[in-house]
């Protein structure tokens, strides 16, 4: 009654009184009830504000009411744990199902099992990470992955201070740039993609012929697939680029050398390193360019350099009609 705000009319007092009277309330809130006296009487305040008491069946003995707090501070703990390590992980899968959605309609009988459509897993990638608090303001990330497409595979630990973060990539990133520029982008043209690469990729090319004359004559024995022509390099498609040199390479013999069982399939990855290529314009954008025929039909599609290709395809179909 002591503390009652309505006793009190000057204002300053009124606002203590009220708060002290919040205090009497809570106390006897507490020790009116028998559960929450007993709690209050083992561990005091801190057992009163540990979470998930009010799932507790009530009228517990003290030892009970101890072996449960117990339990519920391990839960919390295990809870603050988890929030201060933040742990994250990823799971990604990549599925090629280009038959199931982009095929023929009619079955290819020479071709055997094209009657049922494949669909591959050709790449997955995990990642898992975790936090572990240093100090009030530093914090160490611990986190890996692991990847594999194509049947190839690899993975990464780090250990990263975020502190350190700043002069760990600025640094090394200006230190890149500029061996890039200076050092590794005038290798490539000199080394690489001289001369002599050139002369040994063109007879790369030149042992191909034997080969791909054989592959041709079985492609067409059934209307397979026939490779007419094809060009790797810088395409200028802008009309007010064209004063920009075209720079391509014609990569026919390479592709169809490549060609089993009337289909291409290349992978996710630079067409520069395929047998017969090599790249005509080092540090500029490329694409693949081919021209094909599949049952006496003429097909076309342009890829980037990069880009995974199936072929053949339904929708690479050239539209004679119109």
């Amino acid at each position: 009654m002591l503390y009652h705000p309505d006793k009190h009319r000057d204002p300053e007092l009124k606002s203590q009184a009220e708060r002290l009277f919040n205090l009497v309330h809570q106390a006897y809130e507490v020790l009116s009830d028998p559960q929450t006296r007993a709690i209050y009487d083992i561990y005091g305040k801190r057992g009163l504000e540990m979470e998930g008491w009010e799932v507790v069946e009530r009228r517990r003995t003290p030892a009970e009411i101890r072996e449960e707090f117990e339990r519920l501070q391990r839960e919390r703990e295990e809870r603050r744990l988890q929030q201060r390590t933040n742990p994250k992980g990823t799971i990604s899968v990549g599925v090629d199902a280009t038959d199931l959605f982009d095929r023929y309609d009619e079955e290819y009988e020479d071709v055997s099992g094209s009657g049922f459509p494949q669909i591959e897993i050709n790449k997955m990638h995990i990642s898992q990470s975790i936090e572990a608090p240093l100090t009030a303001t530093d914090t160490a990330i611990l986190s890996g992955s692991l990847s594999t497409q194509n049947g190839n595979g690899g993975g990464s630990v780090n250990f990263l201070l975020p502190s350190a973060v700043f002069y760990a990539t600025v640094g090394p990133l200006v230190v890149y740039f500029a061996m890039h520029r200076l050092i590794i982008k005038p290798y490539l043209r000199r080394a690489w993609w001289g001369p002599d690469h050139v002369i040994l990729v063109l007879w790369q090319v030149r042992l191909m012929q034997e080969s791909v004359r054989r592959i041709i004559e079985a492609e067409e024995s059934r209307m397979g697939l026939i490779i007419v022509n094809a060009w790797y390099g810088k395409f200028v498609n802008d009309k007010s680029r064209k004063s920009e040199k075209v720079k391509v390479i014609d990569v026919t013999v390479p592709l169809q050398c490549l060609v089993k069982d009337s289909k291409l399939i290349l992978t996710e990855a630079s067409k520069a390193g395929l047998p017969g290529f090599y790249d005509p314009c080092v540090g500029e954008e490329k694409n693949l360019k081919v021209l094909y025929q599949f049952r006496g039909v003429l097909h076309q599609v342009m890829v980037l350099d990069s880009e995974a290709l199936r072929i053949p395809k339904q929708s690479h179909r050239i539209d004679t009609d119109g």
